[in-house]
């Protein structure tokens, strides 16, 4: 099934570059998740492997199946989000698309992006995660979450840019050295 951006591609236009969220993003959702899941199998492994009866665990099991199933919605909320939001780049344009039923996107050519600024804290510096915001002219601040390696993602924008100026300037050469006759 093609994505959001592959469903728009302009003519000639190709996806240079895919962002991907860092590891780190989907820790908190996998920690929840797996505390629930731990808390169950604990209650599962008192009552049958330590022989407790069940009435004496009612009161936990409850609690424990509440925290399974808290720590599932979080982890399913979590993998949706994953799973529906692109931040790609191609040849004219960068976009940022969020939504599994409705739709958020956020476009900007790239010839558009006037600046890019990078936030990494220590721990992004050590772990290798960043948060890009760009600024364009008549688009305002598109503001990234925390990627994979926010530096070449940035580098990989830049160098589009001045490879799509350079395109510009060779067919003005072109288009100037036609003769009016």
């Amino acid at each position: 099934m093609a994505g959001y951006v592959e469903k728009t591609l302009a003519g000639g236009e190709e996806i240079i570059h895919r962002a991907n969220f860092n590891w780190t993003y989907s820790f908190f959702p996998v920690f929840w998740f797996a505390l629930g899941a731990g808390v169950i199998l604990m209650f599962f492994y008192i009552q049958y492997g330590a022989e407790v009866p069940y009435e004496e665990l009612k009161v936990g099991w409850w609690s424990a199946i509440f925290a399974g199933v808290c720590g599932s919605i979080i982890l399913i909320n979590h993998i949706i989000i994953l799973v529906t939001t692109e931040i790609v780049v191609t040849t004219y344009r960068f976009v940022f698309k969020k939504g599994l039923v409705s739709r958020n996107t956020q476009e900007v050519s790239l010839n558009k992006i006037e600046e890019i600024t990078l936030h990494q804290s220590v721990w992004g510096r050590i772990l290798g995660y960043g948060q890009l915001i760009l600024r364009g002219t008549g688009v305002g601040v598109i503001t990234l979450p925390d990627l994979d390696n926010p530096i070449e993602l940035r580098k990989i924008i830049e160098n589009t840019k001045s490879a799509l100026r350079e395109d510009q300037r060779q067919r003005r050469r072109i288009n100037d050295d036609d003769d009016d006759y």
